[in-house]
């Protein structure tokens, strides 16, 4: 059991609705983390709660990407030589919040500015959800709280795996625009949503 699972799991349940409620005043675990915790507990929540920690987590996440700033500290020849790159912080929030997949994606796109092959990523981030999807009824963390912790962690791994693998580290780069990954992940979200939404309010 990780140590800030330790620490929620001796709070109060108002100690813990603290964290749903205030999703932007804590980090992304711990926020999932206090949900996993409450409702392992049968704790009376809200019927759209996840959904409306997704939306905040999701809103925070795209205003720091807007907020990031790419200071080149070299030359302007050597800035339109490097690569443009998916940022770290980039991938591990998308994999995070919309899927593992995605993230891979991205990753792998940073490999082929790098001139290193795209498919180990890939495979990683399809290899990951395959099992998410064929074995998730077997697993005791399926919840989407626990599937955010379970997603933080994978793409940490993914991240040691391949971008300091492949791309060296803290190599100089671009910052690529997130516009595309952002359609593309809200489009495999929204109908999901919808789909729920109408499910809890038949």
């Amino acid at each position: 059991m990780s140590t800030l699972r330790q620490i929620l799991s001796r709070k109060t349940d108002k100690e813990l609705l603290f964290y749903v409620h205030n999703v932007d005043k804590h980090i992304d675990e711990a926020v999932s983390l206090a949900l996993a915790e409450l409702q392992k507990r049968n704790v009376e929540l809200a019927e759209n709660i996840e959904e409306d920690i997704k939306n905040q987590v999701g809103a925070r996440a795209i205003r720091q990407l807007e907020g990031e700033k790419n200071v080149w500290t070299g030359d302007m020849e050597e800035y339109l030589g490097a690569p443009e790159y998916y940022s770290q912080k980039a991938i591990y929030i998308f994999s995070m919040l919309f899927s593992v997949l995605l993230g891979s994606f991205m990753l792998a796109v940073n490999c082929r500015a790098a001139g290193r092959k795209m498919w180990p990523v890939i495979l990683f981030g399809v290899l990951y959800t395959t099992f998410i999807l064929d074995f998730s009824e077997y697993l005791p963390w399926t919840s989407t709280a626990y599937l955010y912790v379970v997603n933080i962690a994978i793409s940490l791994t993914m991240y040691e795996l391949f971008w300091n693998r492949y791309l060296e580290g803290n190599v100089k780069y671009r910052t690529n625009p997130i516009l595309i990954p952002l359609i593309i992940g809200l489009a495999m979200t929204i109908p999901s949503a919808i789909i729920t939404y109408q499910a809890i309010h038949k």
